[in-house]
């Protein structure tokens, strides 16, 4: 009788041609969504070789420059080390995009995923060689994440919100309900052949998009993460089904049952994500960068009057380079060493406050999405294509280390009056970029998942029960 029952609805979906009109609807615009994708992940690809095009193109000019000078050319004229360890030997530290980058920007778009370290100050060289269009930046990006956490709900809501109603609208509904079978029994075999419907075309359609947009299955994980996106569309899928059903049980019109669903769809993908943003951005605001830039160059100025005094206290401070400390008198770049850290010592408090309240506001924020399912979601699919925030802040962590290296290599170099030669050059520090731990992305995944799940089975539970209590002419 089941498999009858799926059969009949089958038939009678796949002969009403509005399915299939939704389909190619969404078919165009889950396309678009992955192409635009696509589009972002090519362009960071490009930007990345050619920043590290132009780092081997530096740095050959420069060993080629240092082997003149140690084979005894008197011409070849090499900066002094300070100049190199600011600008000449330098190299950038790069984000590579994750195996399913095109599939969500996420905030890619918004955090710097490459940047030429330096013996400066992190201030100076984070974020000042990004050369993406600011209204670009400032609009977002429309991308396949965007598709499946706003529209996919839409398309599930368009072919489920009258699965009673509509019965009862065309007048079949006394004729099946006449039947020696469950009434609950034959609604749930319309929901799932439509739901099943929607399920598999939105899963074929982003595999596909993912393979067409250049997503390697040989990738490492790139498998895992497949699977990973589609549990998580299965999950969120079942979230607005279970509300479907809900909605549905309650015995009202079509047209009430719409403005129902729209009304959830507004709350929860659109109403709630804006307060929580604003209310986070209200509770924990942060300090303005124009007065921390504003602060930073006054702490610069007040270091650099101080002249050799800063050169004392940096020697005071760092006793590991006191036996360089007749060598750094007169040093000019010693002395700008000396001076930039003494002016970011004195401007430590500040950026502590900073990086506090992006700490705070993320805490809020990530306790306040539990709140919204879409808000979970997008967490869940920017995680997956290797988009979110946790990964940025792995990469920035990483790039910290590597900054702290690179000063020290130059800093003993600078303060002893060292000579820099080939072997210098060869083995200054470098940055490769390691992704975090294997088992952490999907036990963080599945954590989020499980969260979206549990309310979706109590709403899909009650819907259920009630489903037994519709009759012929509602209310």
């Amino acid at each position: 009788m089941r498999q009858s029952l799926l059969r009949t609805e089958w038939r009678l979906l796949a002969a009403d041609r509005t399915p299939w009109l939704l389909l190619l609807v969404f078919g165009c615009i889950t396309a678009y969504g992955a192409w635009n994708g696509w589009q972002w992940a090519a362009f960071q690809r490009d930007t990345l070789q050619e920043v590290v095009a132009g780092d081997r193109q530096r740095i050959a000019r420069l060993d080629t420059l240092l082997q003149r000078q140690a084979a005894g050319d008197t011409t070849a004229k090499v900066p002094p080390v300070g100049a190199l360890g600011a600008t000449g030997a330098t190299t950038h530290a790069v984000l590579p995009p994750g195996p399913l980058a095109t599939l969500a920007v996420g905030a890619s778009d918004l955090f710097p995923y490459y940047a030429r370290v330096s013996i400066r100050s992190k201030q100076s060289f984070m974020a000042t060689d990004e050369i993406e269009n600011p209204h670009n930046l400032l609009a977002g990006r429309f991308d396949l994440a965007f598709v499946m956490v706003f529209i996919y709900p839409l398309l599930l809501l368009a072919l489920t919100y009258n699965v009673v109603s509509g019965e009862r609208d065309l007048g079949t509904m006394p004729l099946w309900m006449s039947q020696p079978i469950s009434p609950r029994r034959v609604l749930m075999a319309k929901v799932a052949v439509r739901v099943g419907f929607v399920l598999a075309m939105t899963l074929g359609l982003s595999v596909t998009l993912a393979l067409l947009t250049g997503v390697s299955l040989t990738a490492d994980g790139a498998l895992v993460r497949l699977a990973l996106w589609a549990l998580a569309l299965l999950v969120y899928g079942l979230f607005w089904i279970a509300v479907a059903i809900a909605v549905n049980a309650l015995g009202r019109s079509s047209a009430t049952n719409a403005v129902l669903l729209l009304g959830v769809w507004l709350l929860v993908v659109v109403v709630v994500p804006s307060t929580i943003a604003a209310v986070v951005t209200t509770w924990y605001p942060s300090p303005s960068r124009v007065a921390l830039t504003t602060a930073l160059r006054r702490a610069s100025d007040e270091a650099a009057s101080k002249g050799d005094t800063a050169v004392s206290q940096f020697l005071a401070d760092h006793p590991e380079m006191a036996q360089f400390g007749t060598s750094a008198s007169g040093n000019a770049w010693a002395r700008t060493i000396a001076q930039q850290e003494q002016a970011t010592a004195a401007l430590q408090p500040t950026f502590a406050a900073f990086d506090s309240a992006l700490v705070a506001q993320r805490m809020v924020a990530n306790r306040a999405r539990l709140l919204s399912p879409a808000i979970l979601m997008q967490d869940v699919l920017h995680d997956i294509a290797g988009r979110s925030i946790d990964r940025t802040l792995h990469y920035e962590a990483q790039v910290d280390r590597h900054h702290r290296a690179w000063q020290d290599f130059f800093f003993r170099r600078v303060f002893a009056a060292q000579p820099f030669g080939p072997a210098d050059l060869a083995g200054r520090p470098s940055f490769t970029y390691a992704e975090e731990a294997a088992s952490t992305m999907p036990a963080r995944v599945g954590g989020l998942l499980w969260i979206m799940f549990a309310p979706t089975l109590l709403i899909g539970l009650w819907g259920v029960q009630h489903l037994r209590r519709v009759s012929v002419h509602g209310g």
